[in-house]
């Protein structure tokens, strides 16, 4: 069965399946089964019939996913939430409407260069707004020639000027190396990191940084461990005259003004190694490069066209093959990263858009932002990856093949990995053997995930973009922000005594409504946000702001007075001075807390949502502690969700800290089941009673077709 649109085009019952039971899933975590989808897909189909639009196609099929979706979720009106406020810029720097695309932070010099179109600046990092003190501000004009740019608006191309694609710093931070558009010719420049002179003349390149500033790409300066020491640059990049090819590349490594190896790079004409990826990241650790991406699951394209977010790995050395992957890496492996709210029936988070690299102690951390493929329906979460576990699985793990083209991948038996496996690093690449090389070319992808774990946080529509990480004793503060909402949520992670905890302190409400480009932060003191105007600082710990004792004291950069009333920043002294109240991470201050009391009504079979301050809660029902089960879910925010509710959940939940109440829900579920509905609500908790048992008999009918089909082969071979 299948649904014909207007122009020919035809959404299959199959589509529509996987279309509902996708979009069913972030309306609440819930995923039905084909069984259950396919059957009310039909019954739409079949109301329908005839020629429709797309978005007729679309509205059937989302309608369809509605209406098998098992219940609502109720918030209350009063939510004793984090703290919220709007926020004003400290400082800012502008020199026009010169779209300021990159940052890149020095904080040992205390330097922000900032890149934007014709123009590099170098600021002040503790006041970006001061420009006339000598060492503290630099500035210099990238200039296009007029030939380049006449060329450029020939060829149609809309951004014909010199704009900043890429900044890093080297040989000792001394020297800033510049990649820049250059009216679609890009360009490779080193300036002095100081003055911001020009050390030599521009080089044109290829590979390195994209012309396009609206492509996702990444790279990655790398000044040791590669083949003879050379200093070279990983990209993810773009390329064709029609940027189709999509390549991990590195250009060919030059010594002394001669070609010493040559260029390197993913094979661009198999979607096994790169399927239409996005680039968010790149990273240099140990002997290796990781790339951190998002891209068209190849395993998945039976089911449609999905998005998984990767991490690929490959090593410095690599040189390519002698005969089989000559100027290939050898070395190329990808994982698929799980972020994603564990239950029955998980809700994915799987497209990646930010990363931010910690190192910890016999380990490194990557926070990372991902969101749903469409966050009007679901939202984004932050999440976080360890190095050891992503090495772990490329290491040890299975790999996945696929026997023949649009065939099932299965995985890859270990009998079958040879002695050289596929993403091991080798002082020779080119030695290895083209039957082991062979067998590396087809097997790049793990059959496992790497798992981050709960998410730290997750919030409903709501688009992640950028993510910046403060490190501080004991406590990481993680500062995320939001591209549709303009808004900068601020977020604790810490080692608990049961493991890692994350507790989610203040949103603040930026002003202005261009939408970032570029988040950077220097450490324990600023955060910067750039946009199509100028460049925005604010004050990390945002102390003033705080109007009571319980947002202000579990801020680890913050201390209460209980003398004024008012937020300070906080130091040292505070922690044991007479008149301060301050909380280390997972503690409750002591605080004089407000209980509030809040009623909530609710049918049978809906999902109630109890809301709550604070990250690590203890909820009571009727006096009695309440215990995560099938039909009990505790959130990251403290909250306490209730689904499938019935006339037992009625009564009073607290929340409480540390024997302080926070809050007092007082649940009524209303019964009257087989009385006539007499509102709409009653009417659709009625319905998807019905929906719910519909499926359950369905799948109970599949269930014993299934035995009695197995019974039947079984009995007639026996006879």
């Amino acid at each position: 069965m299948a649904l014909n649109l207007a122009g020919g085009r035809v959404v299959t019952e199959a589509q529509c399946v996987c279309y509902a039971r996708w979009h069913a899933r972030p309306w609440g975590g819930y995923s039905p089964t084909r069984t259950a989808a396919r059957y009310i897909v039909r019954l739409a189909m079949r109301a329908a019939g005839g020629e429709v639009v797309v978005w007729l196609a679309v509205l059937i099929c989302v309608t369809a996913s509605a209406s098998i979706h098992h219940s609502r979720v109720i918030t209350p009106e009063f939510t004793i939430g984090v703290f919220t406020s709007g926020r004003f810029s400290d400082n800012i720097f502008s020199s026009g409407h010169l779209f300021y695309r990159r940052l890149l932070l020095d904080a040992q010099s205390a330097s922000l260069y900032v890149g934007a179109n014709g123009h590099l600046f170098k600021l002040w990092a503790y006041n970006i707004n001061d420009t006339t003190t000598d060492n503290l501000y630099a500035h210099t004009e990238l200039s296009v020639s007029r030939t380049d740019a006449d060329e450029c608006r020939q060829g149609g191309h809309e951004e014909c000027v010199n704009g900043v694609r890429l900044m890093f710093l080297k040989e000792g931070r001394q020297t800033l190396l510049v990649c820049s558009s250059n009216a679609m010719k890009p360009q490779l420049r080193e300036l002095d990191a100081l003055t911001l002179r020009e050390r030599s003349s521009p080089e044109n390149v290829i590979g390195v940084c994209s012309p396009d500033p609206n492509l996702n790409t990444t790279a990655t300066l790398v000044e040791w461990g590669n083949p003879d020491d050379i200093p070279a640059i990983y990209s993810g990049i773009r390329t064709g005259l029609s940027l189709d090819n999509h390549l991990i590349y590195r250009p060919p490594l030059v010594l002394n003004n001669k070609e010493v190896h040559s260029s390197m790079r993913t094979v661009y004409t198999d979607s096994k190694w790169l399927n239409e990826p996005q680039f968010v990241a790149s990273l240099s650790v140990g002997g290796y490069v990781y790339f951190f991406l998002r891209e068209v699951a190849v395993e998945r394209e039976n089911c449609g066209r999905i998005v998984y977010s990767r991490v690929a790995r490959l090593c410095k050395k690599d040189v390519g093959g002698k005969n089989v992957l000559r100027q290939v890496w050898t070395s190329f492996v990808k994982a698929r990263l799980n972020c994603s709210i564990s239950s029955q029936f998980p809700l994915y988070f799987d497209q990646i858009q930010s990363v931010q690299r910690v190192d910890v102690r016999m380990d490194t951390l990557f926070y990372a932002t991902l969101t749903t493929a469409d966050i009007t329906f679901g939202g984004s979460a932050v999440c976080v990856f360890s190095l050891n576990a992503i090495n772990q699985l490329l290491d040890q793990g299975m790999f996945t093949e696929q026997s023949a083209v649009g065939g099932s991948w299965t995985t890859t038996p270990p009998e079958k990995v040879p002695p050289h496996r596929p993403g091991t690093c080798v002082p020779n690449s080119a030695a290895i053997a083209d039957g082991e090389l062979h067998f590396s070319k087809s097997h790049l992808l793990m059959a496992e995930a790497v798992s981050a774990g709960p998410p730290l946080l997750t919030l409903a529509q709501e688009l992640f973009t950028h993510i910046a990480v403060d490190v501080l004793p004991a406590v990481n503060v993680i500062f995320v922000y939001s591209h549709n909402t303009r808004k900068i949520f601020k977020l604790l992670h810490w080692e608990g005594a049961v493991g890692s905890e994350s507790r989610l302190l203040a949103s603040y409400e930026l002003e202005g409504t261009q939408s970032a480009f570029a988040m950077a932060l220097l450490p324990n003191e600023f955060l910067y946000l750039s946009d199509a105007k100028m460049v925005s600082q604010y004050l990390l710990s945002q102390c003033a702001l705080y109007t009571t004792c319980a947002h202000c004291a579990v801020d680890p950069y913050c201390s209460w007075s209980s003398a004024r009333s008012l937020c300070f920043k906080r130091n040292a002294a505070h922690s044991s001075a007479v008149g301060w109240v301050s909380a280390a991470p997972g503690e409750t201050p002591k605080c004089i807390t407000e209980v509030r009391r809040n009623l909530v009504r609710a049918y049978p079979g809906d999902a109630v949502h109890l809301s709550c301050e604070t990250s690590s809660p203890l909820w009571t029902f009727n006096g009695h502690h309440v215990l995560a089960s099938a039909h009990k879910y505790f959130t990251t925010l403290g909250g306490l969700v209730l689904l499938n509710v019935s006339g037992a959940e009625s009564g009073v939940y607290e929340c409480s800290f540390s024997g302080e109440p926070l809050v007092v829900h007082e649940v009524v579920v209303d019964e009257s089941e087989c009385a006539q509905p007499t509102s709409l609500a009653q009417f659709q908790s009625v319905y998807r009673e019905w929906c719910r048992k519909l499926a359950s008999y369905k799948d109970s009918a599949n269930k014993w077709q299934i035995w009695y089909d197995r019974n039947v082969s079984t009995s007639k071979k026996h006879f």
